[in-house]
């Protein structure tokens, strides 16, 4: 980094010859990477620089300053050089920040390092470099999942003492195959506890950049406690008393708050909430007192710090306690060694899931007095080995707990509850926003902005533990409120409440030309609003490594055409480096509706590299510059015949993203037409039904129950975590109301088409079938018309009798007759078609005999009076 201090402090970037005059300088080799200068104003002036170099300058300060341009100049960030060579160090894949494979970036390149280069020396200086401590164990085999990129054959080769890994020897190092990527674990010796009587009692520090500083204990409480005991190794907690208890320190006092359940292994596992945290009240610092190892306790795979399979620790050995004779006197003992309450349960636990504990207690038998389970009655024999007996376990009555679950972030979701060791929910009858300011509260996320039920979040599972709750909106916790009374209530799981808290938090950049640069927003408070473009260069790698949008970022002047936002939620950002991993973790000032003005707003542009600048796809890539981005969660369909039809797209953090298929089906598809005004869904496609999309696919696992108000209400993974790839992009087809009749239900659409075309096919055929058997007759008919007035009227006509069958001929000739007896006074008989076309007619003016119904025959004479019969008159 560096910062030019000479005069007015001078913030834009340089160009790659003014910054290899400052490697040269440094011994590091000529400049690899340079930030691109940032000047506002008119384009002609983007060429101009700032500093102006031949190349063979000896020093920066012998190059051409134009101070001219310094007003433009809008970049309030240090400009960053990447010199040949630079080295730092990283772990990546661990549990925690302080251990996973080591990659080694040399120059603008991270490469792995061969297990047998790393030797312990090497490994204390990493840990030293990254604030971690010493170096604990260096796991081989890529015991942290293989690296992406080269496998460096030049070798460190330091004493241990160098504060960097930079300022090592090298030399020639091995030629391992695949699989052989170095690991490695350091204490993590980022939080303390000191001025106490011990190690394991006092105030809480944090390590920040070498420098350590006490925390805040607004929100610290014993579950926070309970995981900086087990992180530092002092057995359990005792206690975590507020106020300064250890004193006050010299230091000013990060605002970090963490949210610990109490089960995690570290403290950085933890969710924490520090950006717009108010400044701690001075001497309000953070403080634990941990019982220490000796016979200290512990519960492990539980859902809270008061309920789990039961460890002891023996000569600082953790071990297990075993069921035999296990019951609620030693549970009750258990439970008030950890300050847990009583016990509720004593149950038989599944041995340890992972690795080799050996057995530390077995037929514990307890009075129930005794105020450490070492002081019970224990057998003095412990043949058994690992793994073939059940453990001990407790649940206390301390483990109860509220969460949030299955809601896009930890202060929004369905309410659920903790009791007796197993999760349930809450129901909505007469569920409002006292109870939600409860829960709220509770897990320290501000008030509520909004009480729902329904199953706003998706039906949950299990019990259902509450009812009919009416707090006054002052409890402490929910189960303090009345109620109908653990596990009683007349509810499904379609009523379980949910709440929105004023806490939840969300994040994007909303540009309409392309993803990964625009406008910087945050959800807060229920609404979107502006940044402050008060961020470090730090702070912006953090934003976009959190948006996927790569490790580098750059401030940009503001779209002078799109309307400012109502708010400006937050102003002076400052991520630590090398220390927070989200935007949520950086100090800054506090939240404030307007922390700046509008000509203040951050507009971002991330890049993979520094100095990148994305090129302008020319056109609108995600919205349209007419009518400004879509508002976050907007739904649309694309690739389909028509508005109701295609590939399901969400807009989320700046970008339009595809929905994954699995789990999608009619009650999803149903939100989507709702959400689209297109009535109902007839068909959930999945499989890319309508083309792969494009972007990241943001929604997987989605579960609806087809009466969310839109998808981003229905449970799913969260934003981007999905396994999914476009080949699994789901669709949607819906029947949008017209004048027209309504679609067939999707299950019979199919078959509704094949019946039409069949039957036209069939129709068709019928009427070929009867056009090949009427037309010759009829062109017969029309011969003998034209013969008959070629003649004389006297004269006899005749005419050719097909082969037509002789019984069939007699039934015609028959009705004929019939009719001409029922007809005397007539002028006209009327015969059948088949009769006239066949050419009985003619067979009658031939004179042959016709036999009627009284059995008798009579000749026909071929002078036949036509008037009887004219050929005009017959019906064909």
């Amino acid at each position: 980094m560096i910062r030019i201090t000479e005069g007015p402090v001078i913030r834009c970037g340089l160009h790659q010859k003014e910054a290899s005059i400052f490697c040269r300088r440094l011994g590091c080799g000529p400049a690899l990477q340079a930030s691109r200068p940032h000047l506002t104003g008119h384009p002609g002036w983007l060429g101009s620089k700032i500093i102006s170099c031949q190349g063979t300058e000896s020093s920066i300060f012998n190059c051409r300053f134009n101070l001219n341009f310094l007003d433009l100049c809008d970049l309030p960030t240090d400009s960053e050089v990447v010199c040949a060579g630079h080295t730092e160090a990283r772990l990546v894949g661990g549990e925690h920040p302080c251990a996973g494979r080591l990659e080694v970036r040399r120059g603008l390149t991270w490469g792995t390092v061969c297990d047998s280069d790393l030797d312990l020396a090497t490994a204390h200086v990493v840990c030293r470099e990254l604030q971690c401590g010493a170096a604990v164990s260096t796991p081989e085999g890529a015991r942290f999942g293989r690296g992406s990129g080269p496998v460096w054959t030049e070798a460190f080769r330091c004493a241990g003492n160098e504060s960097l890994l930079f300022h090592c020897p090298r030399g020639r190092g091995s030629r391992c195959g695949p699989g052989r990527d170095a690991g490695l674990r350091c204490t993590g010796a980022k939080f303390r506890m000191v001025n106490g009587s011990s190690s394991c009692e006092g105030r809480v520090e944090l390590q920040v950049r070498g420098s350590w500083a006490p925390l805040c204990a607004t929100h610290w409480d014993i579950a926070d406690a309970t995981v900086l005991c087990h992180q530092l190794n002092c057995g359990n907690v005792v206690a975590a008393p507020g106020g300064g208890h250890f004193g006050d320190g010299d230091a000013a006092i990060w605002p970090d708050a963490f949210h610990c359940e109490g089960t995690e292994p570290y403290l950085w596992n933890c969710p924490v909430s520090t950006l717009g945290a108010p400044a701690c009240a001075p001497g309000n610092t953070a403080s634990a007192v941990c019982s220490g190892l000796p016979h200290a306790l512990r519960l492990r795979e539980g859902q809270s710090r008061c309920d789990g399979r039961v460890e002891v620790s023996l000569d600082g050995v953790w071990g297990r306690v075993l069921d035999d004779a296990w019951d609620l006197h030693g549970a009750g003992v258990v439970c008030r060694q950890l300050g847990c309450g009583g016990a509720q349960q004593a149950y038989d636990a599944p041995a340890p899931s992972r690795g080799s504990v050996q057995v530390a207690l077995s037929r514990v038998r307890c009075l129930g007095t005794e105020t450490r389970l070492t002081q019970c009655n224990v057998s003095a024999t412990l043949q058994e080995p690992a793994g073939t007996s059940r453990d001990a376990g407790v649940v206390c009555s301390g483990s109860l707990r509220v969460r949030l679950a299955a809601g896009p972030g930890r202060c929004a979701g369905r309410v659920e509850v903790l009791h007796g060791g197993a999760w349930g929910t809450v129901c909505d009858d007469a569920w409002d926003l006292q109870d939600a300011h409860v829960v709220c509260r509770q897990l320290g996320c501000g008030r509520a902005l909004s009480a729902l039920g329904a199953a706003h979040f998706g039906a949950g599972a299990g019990r259902i533990w509450l009812d009919e709750l009416g707090c006054q909106g002052h409890e402490s916790a929910l189960w303090q409120c009345p109620s109908a009374g653990w596990g009683r209530h007349d509810c499904r799981h379609k009523e379980d409440a949910g709440v929105f808290c004023s806490e939840f938090t969300d994040l994007r950049l909303q540009d309409d030309r392309q993803p990964c640069t625009g406008r910087l927003e945050v959800f807060y408070n229920g609404t979107w609003g502006g940044v402050c473009r008060t961020l470090s260069a730090a702070s912006l790698g953090v934003l976009c490594g959190q948006l996927g949008c790569g490790s580098h970022g750059q401030l940009q002047a503001g779209a002078g055409s799109r309307s400012a936002p109502e708010f400006l939620w937050v102003g002076s950002i400052q991520c630590r480096d090398r220390h927070d991993r989200s935007l949520w973790q950086c100090p800054s000032a506090p939240w404030d509706q307007h922390s700046c003005s509008s000509r203040e707003e951050a507009w971002v542009v991330c890049t993979e590299k520094a100095g990148e600048v994305p090129e302008d796809p020319g056109e609108p890539l995600n919205c349209s510059s007419s009518l400004g981005c879509p508002e976050e969660g907007a739904l649309r369909v694309r690739g389909g015949e028509d508005r109701c039809s295609g590939r399901v797209e969400l807009w989320h953090a700046g970008s339009w993203g595809t929905v994954c298929d699995d789990g999608w089906d009619l009650a999803d598809a149903e939100v989507v037409c709702r959400q689209l005004g297109c009535g109902r869904a007839v068909a959930a496609l999945g499989a890319a039904a309508f083309g792969p999309g494009s972007g990241p696919v943001w929604l997987d696992e989605v579960g609806c129950r087809g009466s969310e108000a839109s998808l981003w209400g229905c449970p799913a993974e969260r934003w981007g975590r999905g396994d999914c790839a476009h080949k699994e992009d789901a669709g949607v087809r819906c029947w949008e109301p017209g004048p027209g009749p309504p679609l067939p239900a999707a299950p019979f659409r199919t078959f509704w088409v094949v019946s039409v075309v069949l039957g036209a096919l069939l129709g068709l055929l019928l009427l070929g079938l009867m056009a090949f058997l009427i037309l010759p007759r009829v062109t017969q008919a029309m011969q003998r018309g034209l013969g008959r007035s070629e003649v004389s009227p006297g004269e006899a006509i005749y005419d050719v009798i097909g082969e037509m069958p002789l019984a069939g001929l007699y039934e015609e000739i028959t009705e004929a007759e019939a009719v001409l007896q029922d007809e005397e006074d007539g002028s006209v008989v009327k015969v059948d078609t088949e009769a006239a076309v066949s050419g009985e007619v003619s067979n009658l003016l031939e004179g042959q005999s016709i036999r009627a119904e009284g059995g008798h025959s009579r000749p026909v004479s071929q002078g036949y009076d036509e008037a009887a019969f004219p050929l005009e008159e017959m019906t064909l």
